[in-house]
């Protein structure tokens, strides 16, 4: 029969008891290092519960700003500028890139769409928004090929809502440069709301004719 080691005979009872006089031992034999260590795990644990205490703060003060200065774009850019970091500060790119876009600024709008993308960092609604955006601006600079690009990755990986918009679009970037076909085809795949409003509104005629020789 194996000899047991004493490890073996103590019950847990007895090792946390072990344990714990070793350690009172270590403690009266080394006084200074252990308030040293006390020292030092208190401050890490204040620091960091302060710093937790002061992102909060700052990413709820960044977006009561974002929501006050609602369509200001000089209030919407100091946000972006100030909380670039926070979640309301990336935002405001968005908006900015909304509001530049209105504004006829193409260029400005596919820059801070960019800008929100690299720095968004999750493919939701607001991502999505971000890269239609920049595809209508680049279709506003007639760079319908990077245009295009974008729309498709819309189509191919966006939610439904944002696959029949960019559906739309794709059909009018492809009627503004003659190529009917290709928007007859972007409009069959598109959503009933969504076609209803294509045929209402684009000058489909060509291509509904090509819908029906099909």
């Amino acid at each position: 029969m194996a000899k047991s080691t004493r490890k073996e005979l103590l019950s847990p009872t007895d090792e946390f008891i072990t344990a714990t006089s070793s350690l009172l031992n270590w403690i009266k034999e080394n006084p200074t290092r252990f308030i040293s260590i006390v020292v030092v795990v208190a401050v890490l644990f204040i620091s960091g519960f302060g710093f937790y205490s002061w992102k909060t703060h700052r990413e709820d003060t960044a977006m009561v700003a974002f929501i006050e200065a609602f369509e200001d774009p000089a209030k919407t850019l100091e946000i972006a500028q100030s909380y670039a970091n926070t979640r309301a500060g990336k935002l405001a790119k968005l908006r900015l890139a909304r509001m530049a876009y209105s504004q006829g600024d193409s260029a400005m709008a596919v820059s801070h769409a960019e800008d929100f993308i690299n720095k968004w960092g999750r493919q939701d609604m607001f991502y999505w928004n971000a890269v239609l955006i920049m595809s209508l601006a680049y279709m506003e600079q007639n760079a319908f090929d990077t245009s295009l690009a974008l729309l498709e990755k819309c189509i191919r990986n966006g939610p439904d809502v944002i696959r029949d918009q960019a559906l739309f679009y794709k059909a009018t970037a492809s009627i503004s440069q003659g190529k009917n076909e290709e928007a007859a085809e972007a409009l069959k795949t598109i959503s009933g709301w969504f076609r209803d409003i294509a045929l209402v509104t684009l000058p489909v005629e060509n291509t509904t004719e090509t819908q029906n020789a099909e």
